[in-house]
């Protein structure tokens, strides 16, 4: 299917999305989270409150004051599973033992997930459900490839009603290795019978770039509002678009 990316024209049988900060809106999906996290940790904290919470800010690139994420920051690059650790090592370096640092701040991640709600959490970027019904309705195979958990991928694009567009769902509990590793889209790519070459990855860091160009992807498409600006996603990308309805399908 020849497709436009920008100004960029690609012959993809596969088009391959990141989640946040492609398909949703990535600032405001985890800067919500993270307060949310955060919060629940300090309701078991004693002192130093105020330095607790800088200290997860910094640790996690979490902007306390303006609720914006860090391009290179663990929230945007990392797995659910190794941010739960960085904030935990926060809280060991604080003078909580270990076990009870990891234990905290594995309840408080589940603990906002179930505090809040998908109205909440989610904004669907702009262009998002005409763009994937055209390519649907095209033949063109479709992936969802993120780091976080398959659990909360999946809930996430039921909630948005795209879930019927898909071919398949992966999430970094998919894999050995998570993003930038090239592993989930090599899997991808073989379980939907397609060569790396015939297929398109879109994504918001340069982590996505990163496993694209390792996993041969034939197009590298960076898409902006999500955690990484255009001189960041330039370095790796082939191609950075404003947002999806920069995507054209071409009859």
């Amino acid at each position: 299917m020849q497709i436009y990316f920008g100004t960029r024209l690609f012959n993809a049988q596969g088009l391959f999305f990141d989640k946040d900060g492609t398909l949703v809106d990535f600032h405001h999906q985890y800067a919500s989270l993270m307060g949310k996290r955060t919060d629940l940790i300090l309701s078991h904290w004693r002192e130093n409150a105020d330095s607790l919470r800088k200290a997860l800010g910094r640790a996690v690139g979490y902007d306390l004051k303006t609720g914006m994420i860090s391009p290179t920051g663990p929230l945007a690059v990392k797995t659910r599973k190794e941010t739960i650790e960085i904030c935990a090592a926060v809280l060991s370096q604080h003078g909580m033992p270990w076990e009870e640092a990891y234990g905290l701040t594995f309840w408080a991640f589940q603990q906002a997930d179930k505090d809040l709600t998908m109205e909440e959490l989610i904004e669907p970027s702009e262009g998002l459900v005409s763009l994937l019904t055209l390519l649907k309705e095209r033949g063109v195979l479709l992936a969802c490839l993120t780091n976080d958990d398959i659990r909360r991928a999946t809930d996430v694009l039921a909630y948005l009603g795209i879930s019927g567009c898909f071919d398949l769902v992966m999430g970094a509990d998919d894999v050995l290795y998570p993003k930038p590793h090239p592993e989930i889209f090599e899997k991808a790519c073989q379980r939907l019978g397609l060569l790396p070459k015939q297929t398109a990855y879109i994504g918001d860091t340069v982590s996505d770039m990163v496993m694209a160009k390792k996993g041969g992807a034939g197009l590298a498409v960076g898409i902006l509002g999500g955690a990484s600006d255009r001189s960041l996603l330039s370095q790796e990308a082939d191609v950075v678009v404003e947002n999806l309805k920069s995507i054209t399908v071409l009859d």
